[in-house]
């Protein structure tokens, strides 16, 4: 996955299912949502281009500021993306 902040333009349905792809790969070989969970949302993070990056922040300012398990967030990062990627479909 290639860093997006502002250098490259990336087709977020492109990296919505590589991503997807990446995570199912890694459930078949045994790896636990808890194993990875805490480093992908940082690393999925980094590579969203500066407007949905932005979108993704303002959708957790929004939320509770309880302790966040880190399942859950990537959960709830994966939702976002599917959402931006159907809207991005909507607008086309």
């Amino acid at each position: 996955m290639k860093n997006a902040a502002g250098r490259i333009k990336v087709d977020l349905s492109e990296l919505y299912d590589l991503l997807e792809s990446k995570l199912m790969a890694l459930e078949s070989l045994g790896r636990t949502k808890e194993k990875f969970a805490e480093f992908l949302e940082p690393l999925v993070e980094s590579c969203l281009p500066d407007t949905v990056l932005r979108a993704w922040e303002r959708s957790h300012s929004v939320e509770d500021s309880s302790p966040r398990d880190s399942a859950r967030s990537r959960d709830k990062l994966l939702c976002f993306l599917r959402n931006e990627v159907q809207s991005e479909e909507i607008d086309d």
